[in-house]
């Protein structure tokens, strides 16, 4: 409604303008009268057309185009009459759309929800207009009241024609009709004249967000983003679209605060943790990743995917041991999942390295160490490479290694065939 007042202003401002410029040429003032008794005289034709049209019940949808039609001309923009003949004509075709599904008859109820947005519409521009001082310098309401008991009459179809399109894939509309009901509140016409239900508010917000997500609409979505999240009913699908339009955004804040948030309130719902470890595994931050795996197994303790992740993160940690006791118990619980032996294989492999070099003094005990885990990597890669025999380029070069320090020459030759 603010904007729209500050549009009225303008055309006003604009039409002074001209009038003071018609003043100073006489053939444009004579030009300008003619177009001015043009305009009356189509307005006064328009009307009583439109009066016979509402009295019958007849052609209202072309009273309704008319009418919007006459309210494009800037000329016409403050005549209340047009306006609250708009009105009617929506009211009406309200009217006719109730009885007929009332009685079962064929009707497109998504147009009873949007002719209800409609009214709301129209009836907020009346009253810009009538917030205008006249000619006298009042400001005089003579549509308010009866406005405002329609409206109020009509509330609750904005909250039910935003769910019904949203369940019916008419996003656009859903929105239009949701984000009514949530501001109309707050018109100055309408304070006090609503009951507005706190659960019905927050439902309304979860409706704009999946509607304006679902159709790309982020700016919409986003609007009652923190009402949306008092919706508990629909936490888990809410937390889901923020961290989805977030990621779209490319706002890493939003997104990891909300799988955040995921883990924390659905520690089983899969969508937030492999989310947020993946988040947390491409900054290198395994800490992080692990802690996440913490809590889903807090949740869920037989989680078998998710230890087989903790384990490779204690590998990326360097956690060796820790790595090894838990590939064990996961092996013992399940022996056919490779990428449990790689981890352990690496494990040992891993602790190889920097150990060919050291003091002297110490070659004998840093020879053992190595033999000592070679001889553990050995049993975990083979198995590897036997569950994943196409998985050469990871197998080849430890194997390869692990046989040459372990002088084992037939199992070498083999693979240095490969």
């Amino acid at each position: 409604m603010k904007r729209f007042l500050s549009i009225l202003l303008l055309i006003l401002s604009v039409q002074c303008t001209v009038g003071i410029f018609a003043q100073g040429n006489g053939d444009v003032s004579d030009d300008a009268k003619a177009a001015d008794r043009l305009r009356k005289a189509e307005v006064k034709k328009q009307l009583n057309d439109a009066k016979i049209n509402l009295k019958q019940n007849k052609n209202l949808d072309k009273t309704e185009a008319a009418m919007r039609k006459l309210l494009a001309d800037s000329f016409n923009v403050r005549d209340k009459r047009l306006h609250a003949t708009l009105i009617e004509a929506l009211r009406k075709q309200y009217n006719q759309g109730n009885e007929k599904l009332y009685l079962h008859q064929p009707y497109d109820t998504t147009q009873l929800f949007l002719i209800a947005r409609k009214i709301f519409e129209a009836a907020g521009q009346l009253d810009s207009i009538e917030a205008l001082p006249n000619e006298k310098g009042r400001v005089e309401y003579s549509y308010r009241e009866n406005n405002v008991q329609l409206m109020a009459q009509l509330y609750g179809n904005l909250y039910t024609g935003g769910v019904f399109l949203l369940n019916h894939k008419k996003y656009n509309e859903a929105v239009q009709c949701v984000d009514t009901y949530l501001m109309a509140p707050e018109w100055t016409m309408m304070k006090g004249a609503l009951k507005v239900d706190s659960l019905h508010r927050r439902h309304a917000s979860y409706v704009m967000l999946a509607a304006g997500y679902r159709n790309e609409d982020f700016k919409s979505a986003l609007k009652y983003e923190s009402d949306a999240l008092k919706y508990r009913p629909r936490l888990e699908t809410t937390l889901q679209y923020l961290a989805e339009i977030y990621h779209a955004k490319s706002d890493s804040v939003h997104y990891e605060r909300y799988l955040s948030l995921g883990v924390d309130s659905f520690p089983r719902d899969r969508y937030f943790y492999s989310r947020l470890v993946d988040l947390y595994c491409n900054r290198n931050d395994y800490k992080s990743a692990l802690g996440v795996t913490t809590k889903v197994l807090a949740a869920d303790t037989t989680d078998f995917s998710t230890k087989v992740i903790r384990q490779t993160l204690l590998l990326n940690l360097a956690r060796y041991d820790e790595c090894v006791a838990l590939g064990d118990k996961l092996i013992a619980e399940n022996g056919s999942v490779s990428d449990v032996y790689y981890n352990n294989a690496l494990a040992y492999y891993n602790q190889t390295m920097g150990l060919e070099n050291g003091p002297a003094n110490k070659r004998k005990e840093r020879e053992k160490k190595l033999h000592d885990l070679y001889r553990e990597c050995r049993p975990y890669m083979e198995k590897f490479r036997e569950l994943e025999p196409n998985e050469r380029a990871k197998w080849r070069p430890v194997l390869y290694n692990v046989y040459l320090n372990l002088n084992m020459g037939k199992e070498f030759s083999e693979i240095n065939g490969q």
